[in-house]
């Protein structure tokens, strides 16, 4: 499993500084949360570039936060949707370019995308068969406040799309619509591709440190392991709910301590 950060970690820190800070941190697999669409461009697209080469980074995922997804990719405009497309495609020759397999995809947020189950997964769909012809994933990942954040539709979306449907699990996420992750895993298993971790627990809250937490993350990862998950896993926190850069470090090697836990439970 490859176990990294995300640079959503360390927001509203630039991208691109971010990014370099977890290098010089000694992390090498990582997640760019990209912020807007100016990242993509130059000056910032050539010093993401020369950080993935000079510290020979392997980037899990590209995390996008287009304005304009939510309002175009689910409208019922033609010329909208055509347009988002194209706003797409530069993602993906950006990830080809930065030899990135993943896209994490929030999809429309359930106040804006009042649609039928089936124009939701048209959209997907095409997404996916452009993503396709770069060679990349497009995971929708469960988001409360998104339509995603159904485990029901996410199930839907499996049995509709078959192989082609890809998920990216978020724990944070998963507790705040009121789901299992457990149940999550259980029920997408093997079309989960990518995962976001943080800890939560009652008295305090969720996207904690790990181990801040009483979340099971010694049977979290024996269900990863049943499922044979060899994927990617960042760590993804808000900047408000951790103080020192220490915590980063230390949520890695507890995150690697449990995989390795994982695997030596597995053989014994």
């Amino acid at each position: 499993m490859y176990i990294g950060v995300s640079t959503a970690t360390l927001y509203p820190m630039l991208t691109e500084e971010a990014l370099l800070l977890l290098a010089e941190r000694g992390f090498r697999n990582i997640e760019i949360f990209a912020n807007c669409d100016t990242e993509l461009q130059n000056p910032v697209r050539s010093d993401i570039g020369r950080i993935i080469r000079d510290y020979s980074l392997n980037i899990l995922s590209l995390h996008p936060m287009p304005w304009w997804e939510i309002f175009f990719l689910f409208s019922t405009y033609r010329r909208r949707v055509e347009q988002c497309m194209e706003a797409y495609r530069l993602y993906f020759e950006r990830m080809n370019e930065w030899g990135i397999k993943v896209m994490v995809f929030h999809g429309g947020s359930k106040q804006t995308v009042n649609r039928s189950d089936e124009l939701y997964l048209e959209r997907y769909a095409g997404l996916l068969e452009l993503a396709e012809k770069f060679g990349i994933t497009v995971a929708q990942e469960n988001v409360s406040y998104c339509k995603s954040g159904d485990l029901d539709f996410l199930v839907k979306m499996k049995k509709e799309l078959g192989d082609r449907a890809k998920f990216t699990l978020d724990l944070k996420q998963a507790l705040r619509a009121g789901c299992s992750a457990f149940d999550i895993l259980e029920k997408l298993s093997e079309s989960i591709v990518h995962v976001h971790a943080s800890d939560s627990c009652e008295q305090v809250g969720d996207c904690l440190p790990i181990g801040r937490g009483n979340f099971d993350f010694p049977g979290f990862f024996k269900k990863l392991s049943e499922i044979n998950y060899e994927k990617g896993m960042v760590l993804e926190l808000y900047r408000e709910n951790y103080s020192d850069y220490s915590e980063i470090d230390h949520s890695i090697v507890k995150l690697n301590q449990y995989y390795t836990d994982s695997k030596n439970e597995r053989i014994d």
